[in-house]
């Protein structure tokens, strides 16, 4: 099977993995790397030994399909231009910032018969991969993204930086249309929410509560979710799994008179009830490499004509969601007094309009 010809599009935290995995990876031959900064395409060039570009348009006819890891502002123009041109893409979520822009895009491959793929990795995690595969119908789910200040990705608030990735593993495992999206957020650093907590209801009652931060003293990456199944939480940083399964003792409901048994009993079951109640698993989970997993599997689309994992229709979904999600959080409504504010920025607000201490001004 021939190579693929393909360019890294932005050379920066993200591109520099790209560039790395694909100049590794045989179903490729990694043409170029175009980036803007020439300082970048510099130390690209000398580390792996790649050619360089500050123009992405010079590599129109040159290759069959790029990655873009460019800051979110950009992916709608450079993926357009790209599609338009022939050349399959994988655009770095979220796809766009409008869902809007992201209709266009998938309209736009379709027309080309040409692969979109969307940089979900976590999708690509052994981790999530495994606690799918054993509770596939969740009730209820609960995903935590915690991370320190990166200074990167700052054209946007956490929720389109961070919080789209658990959006688009929730999206992947409830099967119906979302009904509401409440939320808080606040605003620490910039114009954007940097903490936000989210509470999403869908058609089949299915609830799921995310929470993202990007100024954490601890990083944490987890997903839990029930199930009439049981229980499993992975975590997806460690690449760890836990199962909670059920036990006959709780499908016989044989604890309907457990206010009726005696001391010892109630001992007997307190015990063993991560062993035998409810007997608890640790999964083990084969390490891989999720970026590179994505590269084969957007090889695959492309070589295969058929979908990526993640197509350009999860990327505009992920995107709906999350613009729910901002706009409840401009919605909000925070108290004080007689004062009503809303949105993020209306706690920051209130600190930078205190005024300064005496020791302060004379500072």
């Amino acid at each position: 099977m021939n190579q693929l010809k393909v360019a890294v599009i932005g050379g920066g935290h993200l591109g520099r993995i790209h560039t790395r995995l694909l100049s590794q990876n045989p179903r490729f031959e990694l043409v170029s790397v175009a980036d803007t900064e020439d300082s970048t395409c510099e130390k690209l060039a000398a580390e792996f030994g790649v050619e360089t570009t500050n123009d992405y348009h010079s590599l129109v006819g040159k290759i069959d399909a790029a990655v873009i890891a460019t800051p979110t502002a950009s992916h709608y123009a450079i993926a357009k231009d790209l599609l338009a041109n022939g050349i399959n893409v994988l655009i770095e979520k979220p796809v766009t910032n409008t869902t809007a822009q992201a209709e266009h895009l998938v309209a736009l491959a379709a027309e080309k018969n040409l692969t979109l793929q969307v940089g979900h990795v976590e999708r690509f995690n052994p981790a999530f991969q495994e606690a799918r595969r054993l509770i596939k119908r969740p009730r209820y789910i609960e995903a935590n993204r915690m991370s320190g200040y990166t200074m990167r990705s700052t054209d946007v608030g956490v929720v389109l930086d961070l919080m789209i990735h658990d959006i688009d593993l929730v999206v992947s495992l409830v099967n119906s249309p979302l009904v509401e999206s409440r939320a808080i957020g606040v605003s620490v650093f910039g114009p954007h929410e940097d903490i936000a907590q989210a509470r999403l209801e869908f058609e089949d009652g299915t609830v799921a509560n995310l929470t993202a931060s990007r100024c954490s003293f601890e990083a944490a990456r987890t997903i839990s979710w029930f199930s009439e199944e049981g229980f499993v939480s992975a975590d997806l940083a460690a690449g760890k799994v836990q199962q909670v399964s059920l036990s006959s003792m709780i499908e016989t409901n044989e604890f309907r008179d457990i206010q009726q048994r005696d001391a010892s009993q109630i001992s007997a079951i307190q015990s063993g009830l991560f062993s035998q109640v409810l007997p608890t698993e640790n999964v083990a989970v084969e390490p891989l490499n999720a970026i590179e997993c994505e590269h084969l599997d957007f090889a695959d689309a492309m070589q295969n004509q058929c979908s990526p994992t993640v197509t350009g229709h999860h990327g505009k979904r992920a995107v709906e969601i999350a613009e729910s999600i901002c706009q409840a959080i401009d919605q909000h409504r925070w108290q004080d007094g007689d004062a009503q504010r809303t949105g993020a920025q209306a706690l920051k607000a209130d600190l930078l309009s205190m005024p300064a201490s005496p020791q302060r001004r004379a500072a």
